[in-house]
């Protein structure tokens, strides 16, 4: 098992890395869009819903959003990125009061809605990197760089430090120090970045801010994590499915990055244009 996992994840790093530095925007977009299709037909099982119909359908209105919504500008982008970051918020809030009964994990027309405000911001924030200015491509990296930095500091410092469980009801396996030694790994990770000539139209963002910034990005990437693992709770999966050998389906590596992609694209946003 943890020979075909490793086998897995060494060639999906390879294949981002491909499609990051020499794919052309065209087949980046199209290679997107093929992995939010997966994520989505995906996101139908967690929501309870089996009629291959309607799980075809809102694997298109998912498509069809995300097609359509850059069309109407930057600002409105900007809107959807903000409404994204509400969303997870009140994710973060239905976390909170987990086990605590909450008939809306249970109504699949909610989940739906929830899987609409989990991929298209996070499908829409991938796009409109294009259109800021700077390099795409490093803006991309980094933002890989950041998640993985959170991910990889909270497995070694859970390993070492751990002994407080940070949700025991979701993820048993996680805990407080690790949640803190991921928001420092990816704190380090923002602060090397920006030093980087690639970062230089950010050189007016303070370091306090970054820091902020980088904290607030790492914890929302917990939130992601940690709702996607509610679901499968609630509908007694393991995993999303098992596209992916050895590491469950692609919402099971998206759940990080649909949350807190968002706002770091929201961010840039902000950062880089008027």
């Amino acid at each position: 098992m943890l020979k075909q996992r490793v086998i897995t994840a060494l060639i999906l790093v390879l294949a981002l890395l491909a499609a990051i530095l020499w794919l052309p925007v065209p087949g980046f977009e199209a290679l997107v869009f093929l992995v939010f299709a997966a994520g989505a037909w995906e996101w139908t099982a967690l929501s309870g819903v089996s009629n291959r119909l309607v799980r075809t359908g809102y694997v298109m209105f998912i498509l069809g959003a995300g097609v359509l919504l850059p069309m109407l500008g930057q600002q409105f982008t900007r809107l959807v990125l903000v409404c994204a970051v509400v969303w997870w918020v009140q994710a973060f809030l239905l976390l909170w009061q987990y086990p605590r009964p909450n008939p809306m994990l249970n109504k699949p027309a909610y989940l739906l809605s929830a899987g609409f405000l989990t991929l298209v911001p996070c499908l829409l924030a991938l796009i409109s990197l294009e259109q800021l200015p700077g390099d795409r491509r490093f803006y991309v990296l980094w933002f890989v760089a950041l998640v993985a930095a959170a991910d990889i500091g909270a497995y070694f410092a859970g390993k070492v430090f751990g002994k407080t469980r940070l949700a025991p009801a979701v993820s048993p396996n996680k805990t407080w120090e690790g949640f803190c030694g991921g928001l420092l790994a990816t704190t380090v990770v923002a602060i090397a970045g920006s030093h980087l000539p690639q970062a230089g139209l950010l050189a007016g963002v303070g370091t306090v801010a970054l820091i902020v910034a980088a904290i607030s990005m790492a914890a929302l990437s917990v939130v992601g994590d940690l709702f996607e693992s509610l679901l499968k709770r609630q509908r007694n999966l393991k995993d999303s499915s098992n596209l992916l050998p050895g590491h469950g389906g692609v919402m099971d590596r998206l759940d990080s990055i649909t949350a807190a992609l968002p706002f770091y694209v929201l961010l840039l946003n902000l950062a880089l244009t008027p």
